[in-house]
């Protein structure tokens, strides 16, 4: 019986005496991919052929900063920016040409408003931004084949 491991877009051949053994074949693998140390294994038959699919699994320590993004997101409001709203307001005015000086200087208090809520929707953003970019790599379970 052949034993071929599938990591990382490769196909690694193995001994059976490595393959046969869940703890012998993590401990073999992770000494090149630390990262399946605490991998799934799948197996498939294949006529004399045994696939090994290592997946990685996320670690149990946990990562608070990914949780308060997440949270983050899921609270941040169902809107739209309302900066934006007012820029296309105005944009369509401008379009009809029904944009005047007097009418700009009537919603100037919500202009001054639209600005300093852009403002900390930027502030935001860019916050839960830089968590996203600093979170570690996490695999999918699905292998990709």
């Amino acid at each position: 019986m052949k034993y071929i491991a599938h990591i990382e877009g490769q196909k690694i051949p193995l001994d059976e005496a490595i393959a046969s053994d869940e703890n012998t074949l993590k401990t073999a693998i992770s000494v090149y991919f630390p990262e399946y140390a605490n991998a799934e294994i799948e197996r498939q038959t294949t006529d004399d052929t045994v696939s090994i699919r290592l997946i990685k699994k996320a670690g149990t320590k946990g990562n608070l900063t990914q949780e308060v993004t997440i949270q983050q997101l899921q609270e941040s409001p169902y809107e739209v920016n309302p900066a934006l709203k007012l820029g296309w307001q105005l944009k369509l005015l401008e379009i009809n040409n029904q944009i005047t000086l007097e009418g700009l200087i009537a919603i100037q208090p919500e202009i001054d408003k639209a600005i300093k809520s852009a403002q900390s929707w930027k502030s935001s953003t860019e916050k839960i931004a830089q968590s996203l970019k600093h979170q570690p790599a996490v695999t999918s379970k699905y292998p990709v084949l």
